[in-house]
């Protein structure tokens, strides 16, 4: 009899887990979801992201080697058409934009902040976004990102070079407006400050390069330019942005030593 009742109480008791897990279920599938659609959301975003950074980056070492003569001493420009290559570096900050704006869009639907990574990420726009780090007013930077990115039946993509210049060669063009503010800031680095905040954005997308490809399989390593930073730049990136910003960063120094 005991045995019996045994039975009869193990089965209730088998019988009110599966209830139990069956009402669970959906709150605990709900995040296991979320989780893989941010991961993939993540690592389709990662590469572009990536490549428009180092493509930004190499331009801004470039730029600092020659004391940004492109912009305020065209005669001692590296390039062949300071002009053009005004515009090009123009486009660079632009597609860089464009590419975390085309992120947002992608997930939309999704939390990135649910896995590690996607929330370094978002740590990462933050900074570039923010008060102390950002070289335009953030609105104007997500308004020119905004501008790059087109249809493509039922995708999104970010406008070609050709494209660019062909749009900003029109007067009546809505981005030439937001991108005469990006060229104005640009035009004016002969500013030690206005040139030193320029070089700090740098610093911030040379270390989102590093930490999202440390092995540098995506992008190829470049170098800091540490020689052309001010005192105060060194010490605000490595007592602000390291500390308050990007405070999961590894081999710190390597920004300001």
């Amino acid at each position: 009899m005991e045995q019996f009742i045994q039975t009869i109480i193990s089965l209730v008791s088998g019988i009110s887990l599966w209830e139990l897990i069956k009402f669970l279920y959906p709150d605990i599938k709900r995040p296991i979801i979320a989780r893989i659609a941010a991961k993939k959301t993540f690592y389709a975003n990662l590469d572009p992201i990536l490549k428009s950074a180092n493509e930004l980056y190499g331009k801004l070492e470039s730029l600092a080697k020659e004391d940004f003569s492109t912009f305020i001493n065209p005669k001692n420009s590296n390039s062949q058409d300071p002009d053009h290559n005004r515009k090009y570096v123009c486009y660079l900050f632009a597609q860089f934009w464009a590419q975390l704006e085309y992120l947002r869009l992608e997930s939309i639907y999704t939390s990135l902040s649910k896995i590690k990574k996607g929330n370094q990420l978002l740590r990462f726009i933050e900074t570039i976004e923010s008060r102390k780090f950002r070289i335009l007013d953030r609105s104007v930077q997500r308004i020119i990102g905004e501008c790059l990115i087109t249809n493509q039946g039922q995708k999104f993509r970010v406008m070609t070079l050709k494209e660019f210049l062909d749009e900003i060669d029109d007067t009546k063009s809505g981005l030439n407006k937001w991108i005469k503010d990006l060229e104005n800031l640009l035009l004016k680095v002969d500013d030690k400050e206005q040139r030193q905040l320029v070089l700090r954005f740098g610093v911030i997308i040379a270390a989102l390069i590093d930490h999202f490809d440390p092995k540098h399989k995506t992008v190829r390593r470049r170098d800091i330019y540490i020689n052309k930073l001010s005192i105060k730049s060194k010490r605000m990136i490595r007592g602000n942005l390291l500390n308050n910003y990007l405070v999961f960063l590894n081999k710190r120094e390597r920004y300001y030593q």
